[in-house]
């Protein structure tokens, strides 16, 4: 995770400089400012934290759930296309936040192409966070799920 420091003076240098978005990556955290109205929104996957200005607010929860998050495995996309987190519309999701899965579950569908292809865990662990929204388009290689692997 980045300190909290270096993350308030991306903030000013994006607000010095009348920037809308800064995206940076180092290492496998991916941290994701854009300027919206006079604040400055924070995505660290899979929380948003607001920074206004100089000030950090950031709670204990908040912090856990990035640390959680930075620490699991990500499952991705294998293609473009649109995701489905339920076998059908009104059904209980495949996965939420806290479940325990196993490698080769079903976590959710991508439809491409009028093909429905069910994607499966990579990983046994708990599903940490589910960064996407039903019905949400989805890139190759974005994020579904992160799953904290069993030790």
């Amino acid at each position: 995770m980045m300190e909290l420091k270096k993350i308030s003076e991306l903030a000013k240098i994006l607000k010095q400089n009348q920037l809308t978005k800064l995206d940076l990556t180092e290492g496998d955290v991916r941290l994701v400012l854009e300027s919206a109205g006079g604040k400055v929104v924070l995505q660290e996957m899979p929380k948003e934290i607001e920074i206004f200005q100089e000030e950090t607010t950031i709670t204990m929860e908040e912090k856990k759930l990035v640390v959680e998050s930075t620490s699991a495995y990500e499952q991705k996309s294998p293609l473009v296309g649109t995701v489905y987190l339920a076998p059908q519309a009104g059904s209980a999701p495949y996965v939420k936040v806290g479940d325990k899965v196993k490698k080769g579950d079903p976590v959710c569908i991508v439809e491409s192409m009028k093909m429905f292809n069910t994607i499966e865990a990579e990983k046994d662990g708990e599903v940490v966070a589910v960064p996407v929204d039903n019905g949400q388009i989805v890139e190759y290689g974005q994020v579904l799920v992160c799953i904290r692997e069993e030790a």
